[in-house]
């Protein structure tokens, strides 16, 4: 009696609870991508990327499960400080995992820019991870994705505030005019390397994203770090100054997404030795000197 009577609601229950971790049968696309941000914003990307394949395989024409299964493979190593991080092959494999769907993503929607702005991001930490002269073959495509983004205005927010993608692109900006360097303007090095530095637009571009998120821990050391460049390269004493009282407010700010660990600490590095500043990078410092550029 008691068998028959409690054996199905037992089996409902185990049921229930495997298809809480799962995509149900019958849902929808837009449950399906409620389901993922859940997910994303819980950091199991694994749950996550379980949820976007199956929106890939169900909707292989949206472009949406592209850059956010491009997102998944990107934080997993941007999480982890650079002591922590695997090597060089393993990094550039995963970069351009996230190149490829951020490309899938911008041929299903040529106007999402949430696509472009992951593209840039493999593309770029791409380049970093294999060296100087990397760098500078990928600095154009880089910026001419970059700025396409930023034209599209996307405004994709996370709940949480861990994404941002607008918020993302402008940072994104401010870090590339400020680690490309400035003489690399002179003719005929612009036309050897395709574009070039810009530190008023670095510092632009970092003030709009602290702007449109004051509480994001990134946009204020990034704003920090170009100030003090600026200052630098400037000799202005005062941007120094505020480049460096802006990276102060870093270690008093919450901590809202794993990255925000490392730029804490990475702020407090910067304040040490702020000659840092200009080559600065999470995943490591650049050489900027015409002779890495021209002939790494």
């Amino acid at each position: 009696m008691h068998g028959k009577t409690f054996g199905p609601a037992i089996l409902a229950l185990v049921a229930c609870f495997c298809f809480s971790a799962s995509p149900g049968p019958g849902e929808s696309y837009e449950e399906l991508i409620a389901r993922s941000e859940t997910a994303y914003e819980s950091r199991d990307y694994d749950a996550t990327d379980e949820v976007l394949d199956r929106l890939i395989e169900l909707y292989p024409d949206r472009a949406e499960p592209y850059w956010r299964k491009a997102r998944n493979v990107y934080i997993r190593y941007e999480d982890l400080p650079r002591e922590k991080k695997p090597d060089k092959d393993t990094l550039v494999k995963a970069y351009d995992e996230v190149i490829a769907l951020s490309q899938k993503c911008m041929e299903k929607d040529p106007d999402d820019g949430n696509c472009y702005m992951w593209y840039c991001v493999g593309l770029g930490r791409k380049g970093t991870t294999e060296g100087t002269f990397a760098s500078a073959m990928v600095a154009p495509d880089l910026e001419k994705n970059m700025l396409k983004g930023i034209e599209l205005a996307p405004q994709y927010k996370s709940a949480s505030g861990t994404a941002n993608t607008l918020g993302d692109l402008y940072q994104m900006a401010g870090q590339f005019y400020r680690i490309v360097p400035e003489w690399a303007c002179a003719f005929p090095i612009r036309k050897v390397v395709g574009t070039c530095g810009d530190l008023e637009k670095s510092v632009e571009y970092n003030r709009k994203a602290a702007e449109r998120d004051p509480n994001r821990i990134e946009y204020v050391k990034e704003l920090g770090i170009s100030l003090v460049c600026l200052g630098q390269k400037r000799d202005d004493p005062a941007k120094v100054k505020e480049g460096l009282e802006t990276l102060g407010k870093v270690e008093s700010m919450k901590v809202i997404k794993k990255s925000d660990e490392v730029d804490k600490v990475h702020a407090k590095m910067l304040l040490q030795d702020p000659d840092l500043a200009c080559g600065y990078s999470r995943d490591k410092q650049q050489d900027q000197s015409k002779e890495k550029w021209l002939k790494d």
